[in-house]
């Protein structure tokens, strides 16, 4: 009785723990993303910093900047393009897992 019990709960919460697990997941790439965007953004910067400090000239510390930033504009942008692409699949898988569930209860109920 009690194994019966437990059996259909384990049953009706498979889709909270589904959906629970696609989050995790989800949230787990997106601060692996962050960290090594960080990194980058750390890294680029301490290399910037030692080229500005051997130019001889403001026409070449000029460039330096521009290059710099140039370079960091692109690596925000393809973060921001990478979270994106990886928020909306997660949103659609979210979504078909929600209709399927949705699909289910209804063929569950009109069966009784």
């Amino acid at each position: 009785m009690i194994e019966q019990m437990t059996e259909k709960f384990q049953t009706a919460m498979k889709p909270v723990t589904d959906l629970a697990a696609l989050n995790m997941s989800t949230m787990q790439e997106l601060a692996e993303k962050q960290n090594s965007l960080f990194s980058t953004l750390l890294s680029d910067g301490m290399s910037f910093v030692e080229t500005a400090s051997q130019q001889k000239d403001l026409m070449s510390l000029a460039e330096a900047q521009k290059a710099y930033l140039e370079g960091l504009q692109e690596k925000m942008t393809e973060s921001a393009k990478s979270s994106y692409s990886l928020i909306t699949a997660a949103q659609t898988k979210a979504g078909e897992m929600l209709k399927g569930m949705s699909e289910e209860f209804t063929a569950k109920f009109a069966a009784k």
